[in-house]
């Protein structure tokens, strides 16, 4: 999700970041781009979108007497366009998709036109349907243009003042609470403070340039060498140790990394690139190399036709060759192929050359280019070769970059956890458990990237609003109902002590709605089905599962099968039925694997 600074304020733009990615999750589009009103300039500003791959992003501006603007003018409501040969206004938004399908749909506030919702693609090809899908864009909406009146904009009146102290009641939140900044100036000194400064103008985006890429397994296209016998889909995967969850460290290069895996948004992304050299010069593959300080990833390798063995040998061959800290044993192979059902391409490749991306002390990315042809590369086709290079490399760079920031949050929550340790002892381990489980759910939801990595601060963070609580009180073996009140004010007074952490995920929200229930029975404020956040779903059936399992609330802990079966009794009354199936799915496979 990219937002831009023109007309926003940071804390707008997060906002309609967050409100807009909805449109995913609610609506099924794959991609979206919202438009404001720029007062006094003519025109329509793009500030923040979602789902377009880099080169093929929404125009930054649209003029006021564009055809596109002057048609939603005319309807004044969503329209639909499944077939966009016709709406040659819309060409200027159909790059990166053969057959771009589109929902538009104007925002008002106070009756004025403020703003442009362009939503395309919905998941897995479908065409939109206004019947179906204009309803929740319409609420997305609400809460865009609720965002938008809160923040003054488009002259709406100031906020009311705010209403003096009163006695705390369950679904209040008190004012001048001790926040998580301060937790961290005590258990971390000043030179060691590891949130990262704000990000300047001139600073990349933090985000993965794609966000509807889904899913920690190889897609259809996708196939593995080097893997275990049988493991020929995502099901069929390792589960790959997650280190960021058990504590955070950013080690020098180890010789005994072990063997992780490729994000899928690094491998879209390089498909990609490979395709447009494929296209523009003769070759049989394109291989990519990512360096890793804590773990050897798989050579990424795209081709059109199936490579047969010997060639997937000769290219980790190659890679071993310009990486010597790296053996050949070690390396795998992640394939993309373009045409499954076509013969295998044999022989060898008699011509290749070598790129270096990105060399640094810790490493260096290595890009490769093979041809059967015993025939060198022109001065044109290494200008090329050079160019999408950079490109990739810039792209690596950048994801770096939303790496780091993300283990800089991840340590930042171990921090604050390690802070209640005298006070609730039990805080931490729980917290952590949950987050292990909830992580491995979130990918076997096939959640994008940044989902994941929400859920996965959320799920450590998400019973620190205990800290403010009286620890004698939840040590009570009973607590009277009075009690009880005071203790489900925990996810609001969460959202309070991280107030100041500006995380780049939507965690406070998932944390603040763990307790809703999919029946909307649940607190702080009675959330149902997917009007509750898919983190907040996850976060509640793990921790459910996690508290039966662990003994906690209960005379003695349920056995492994016995809380699976409470936990499928409640689904669709308590939990997202389609949440339980999925740990269900996860909890046999780890059975499965000891």
């Amino acid at each position: 999700m990219q937002a831009s600074p023109l007309i926003l304020g940071e804390a707008l733009a997060n906002r309609c970041s967050q409100v807009l990615y909805r449109c995913l999750e609610e609506v099924g589009s794959t991609k979206g781009a919202l438009y404001l009103r720029v007062p006094g300039q003519g025109v329509f500003e793009v500030v923040s979108f979602f789902g377009w791959p880099r080169g093929t992003r929404p125009p930054v501006s649209i003029p006021e007497d564009h055809p596109l603007v002057v048609r939603t003018h005319r309807e004044r409501r969503s329209f639909v366009v499944n077939d966009a040969s016709d709406a040659p206004e819309l060409s200027a938004f159909g790059q990166g998709g053969e057959w771009p399908r589109y929902l538009i749909t104007p925002l008002y506030l106070m009756g004025d036109w403020v703003g442009l919702l362009i939503q395309r693609d919905r998941i897995k090809g479908g065409t939109f349907d206004r019947d179906r899908d204009e309803p929740p864009t319409l609420a997305i909406c609400e809460d865009l243009v609720e965002a938008l009146r809160e923040f003054h904009l488009y002259g709406s009146a100031p906020r009311p003042a705010p209403k003096a102290p009163g006695p705390l009641q369950p679904n209040q939140v008190p004012e001048g609470l001790p926040t998580a900044s301060a937790i961290i100036d005590e258990v971390a000194p000043a030179p060691e403070r590891l949130l990262p400064p704000p990000p300047g103008p001139a600073a990349a985006p933090l985000h993965s340039v794609d966000s509807t890429l889904h899913g920690a397994g190889p897609g259809t296209r996708e196939r593995l060498f080097g893997f275990h016998a049988g493991q020929e889909g995502f099901t069929a995967l390792p589960w790959e140790a997650d280190r960021t969850l058990s504590g955070w460290v950013m080690p020098p290069v180890s010789p005994e990394r072990k063997r992780g895996m490729t994000p899928p948004e690094h491998r879209a992304y390089f498909w990609e690139i490979a395709g447009l050299l494929t296209q523009i010069l003769s070759t049989g593959a394109v291989a990519l190399w990512i360096e890793d300080p804590e773990e050897i990833r798989p050579i990424l390798a795209y081709s059109q036709f199936p490579l047969a063995t010997e060639l997937q040998q000769q290219i980790l061959a190659h890679a071993t060759f310009h990486l010597p800290k790296v053996r050949e044993q070690d390396l795998r192979l992640i394939t993309r192929v373009e045409m499954t059902d076509t013969p295998e391409m044999k022989g060898v490749f008699a011509t290749y050359m070598p790129l270096l991306l990105n060399e640094s002390t810790e490493g260096h990315d290595l890009l490769m280019v093979f041809r059967q042809e015993d025939q060198s590369f022109s001065l044109t086709e290494i200008e090329a070769i050079q160019q999408l290079g950079r490109m990739l490399g810039l792209y690596l760079q950048e994801a770096r970059l939303h790496e780091r920031y993300y283990h800089a949050f991840i340590s930042v929550s171990h921090r604050i956890l390690q802070s209640s340790e005298s006070r609730l002892p039990t805080l931490r381990p729980h917290s952590l458990a949950t987050a292990r489980l909830a992580r491995d759910l979130a990918l076997r939801l096939d959640l994008p990237s940044e989902e994941v990595e929400a859920v996965s601060i959320a799920a450590i963070l998400h019973d620190v609003g205990t800290l403010l609580l009286d620890p004698q009180m939840l040590a009570k073996a009973e607590l009277t109902s009075e009690e009880m009140k005071r203790v489900r004010t925990h996810p609001e007074l969460a959202a309070v002590f991280l107030k100041d952490l500006r995380f780049p995920f939507d965690v406070v929200r998932m944390i603040r709605h763990h307790h809703e229930r999919w029946d909307g029975y649940g607190y702080p404020d009675g959330l149902r089905e997917t009007a509750i956040p898919m983190g907040s779903r996850i976060i509640a059936l793990i921790e459910a599962y996690e508290v039966m399992t662990s003994g906690k609330s209960y005379r003695r802990p349920r056995g492994f099968r016995q809380a699976l079966d409470e936990l499928r009794n409640e689904s669709g009354t308590q939990f997202d039925p389609r949440v339980v199936e999925a740990f269900f799915e996860l909890m046999t496979l780890k059975e499965g694997r000891g």
